[in-house]
């Protein structure tokens, strides 16, 4: 037994932990003369109090935190993955944005409000959104083929034998072709109305 407490000493007294001892001595003499000390000492020997902090420190939320830690470990290896957290630091300067230009709490109202959610959302998402989706290619494919046109430069038609060596060309033949079934289209619309 003597041999363990010569080791303790031992241990305690290389330079290193001396060192860290003064270190804690300082610290303790720091705190002592500030009075944090008696505040401590006093609040320990406040039976209630300590009641009042285990009961809050050991609770229902927190047994099931520790019993939840494997899922947190799990969760802070998805937030310390480099793409993760550059898209929620994004997503939390959208939110900012979204508060700071007031547009935040009317979204958060209509999310509060069922009947003017289901609104909005029947808006959104009916059959002509759907249909508009589904066809989405095609009419990317018409707003390119209009801004291709109104970039190129083309002569004035001047004649009906203008009009005719345009017909030639099949490429003019199907822009017609197409023009004529949105005419069409455009037609049954209007007919409904």
């Amino acid at each position: 037994m003597e041999t363990l407490e010569v080791q303790t000493i031992d241990k305690l007294m290389s330079p290193d932990n001396l060192m860290t001892i003064n270190r804690v001595l300082d610290l303790l003499g720091t705190l002592d003369r500030m009075g944090i000390l008696d505040l401590v000492n006093g609040a320990l020997q406040d039976e209630e109090l300590i009641g009042k902090i285990m009961g809050s420190i050991i609770n229902d939320n927190t047994l099931s935190m520790v019993t939840q830690i494997n899922n947190l470990g799990s969760l802070m290896k998805v937030f310390m993955d480099k793409e993760v957290a550059d898209d929620l630091q994004y997503v939390f300067k959208l939110l900012s944005s979204l508060k700071n230009s007031g547009l935040m709490d009317p979204i958060i109202g209509m999310l509060n409000d069922p009947e003017t959610l289901g609104k909005v959302l029947g808006s959104i998402v009916n059959d002509k959104t759907l249909q508009l989706i589904e066809n989405w290619n095609s009419t990317l494919d018409l707003v390119n083929a209009v801004g291709n046109a109104l970039k190129q430069e083309h002569k004035p038609v001047k004649s009906v034998v203008d009009i005719y060596r345009m017909m030639k060309d099949p490429e003019v033949q199907n822009g017609l072709g197409l023009l004529f079934g949105i005419i069409k289209e455009l037609g049954k619309i209007a007919k409904t109305k």
